[in-house]
C-alpha cells in the first residue's frame, strides 16, 4: 500500500493533516499536468497555480471519503480541472458577449483566448454527449487530455488494462471527432 494510499485512509477517518500531506505528496504532479492542460493557453486570470489552487478547493470540498488511491484522486483532479476550464471558458464567452459592457478592440491573443474558449465548450459539449453513450471513454480522455496523463497513468487510475485505454483511447477520439462534425454541419 502505498504512502498516498494510508494517508487517504487516515483522512478518510477523519485526520485532517493527513488530507494535506496528500496533497503536498501530489502537488508537484498536478502542477505538471496543470502547466500540460494550459500550455499554448493565454490566460492572464488562470496560470498553473491558480489552477491546482482551485482544483484543491473543489477536491477539498469533496472530502477524502470517496478517493480511494493516489491514481484515483489523479482521475478526480483531472475531472476538477475539466471542470474547471470549462467554467473558465463559460465566463470568457459570456463576458465577450456583453452585458453592458464598453466596445473596444480586441488584442490578437484576447481574441485567441476567445477563440480557445469557444472551442472548450464545444469540446466539452460533445464530451457530455459521448458521455450518455460511453461514459469510460469521457474518463480515459479526461486523464489523458484534462490531467495529462500518460497511457500506463491512465489505465492505473482508471484500474484498466493499458491495451484496453489505448483501444479507448482511440475509439474516443474518433467518436469525439464524429459528433463535433455532426454538430458543426449545416443541418
Amino acid at each position: 500500500m502505498s504512502e498516498v494510499t494510508k494517508l487517504l485512509e487516515r483522512a478518510r477517518q477523519g485526520d485532517a493533516s493527513a488530507w494535506n500531506q496528500v496533497v503536498a505528496l501530489i502537488y508537484d504532479d498536478l502542477k505538471r499536468i496543470a502547466r500540460s492542460v494550459l500550455a499554448g493557453q493565454s490566460s492572464a486570470t488562470f496560470n498553473p497555480t491558480a489552477l491546482v489552487h482551485d482544483c484543491y478547493l473543489r477536491l477539498a470540498r469533496a472530502g477524502a471519503e470517496g478517493v480511494h488511491d493516489r491514481a484515483h484522486f489523479m482521475a478526480l483532479a483531472a475531472r476538477a480541472m475539466r471542470q474547471l476550464l470549462l467554467n473558465h471558458a463559460r465566463d470568457r464567452v459570456a463576458q465577450k458577449r456583453g452585458g453592458g459592457a464598453v466596445m473596444t478592440t480586441l488584442s490578437d491573443d484576447e481574441r485567441s483566448a476567445d477563440l480557445e474558449a469557444e472551442h472548450l465548450i464545444s469540446i466539452s459539449t460533445a464530451l457530455e454527449r459521448l458521455e450518455q453513450e460511453q461514459p469510460r471513454w469521457v474518463q480515459v480522455i479526461e486523464c489523458r487530455v484534462f490531467a495529462g496523463m500518460s497511457e500506463q497513468e491512465t489505465a492505473d487510475a482508471l484500474a484498466t488494462p493499458l491495451r484496453t485505454v489505448q483501444r479507448q483511447y482511440a475509439d474516443a477520439r474518433v467518436a469525439l471527432a464524429r459528433i463535433m462534425q455532426s454538430t458543426s454541419s449545416p443541418a
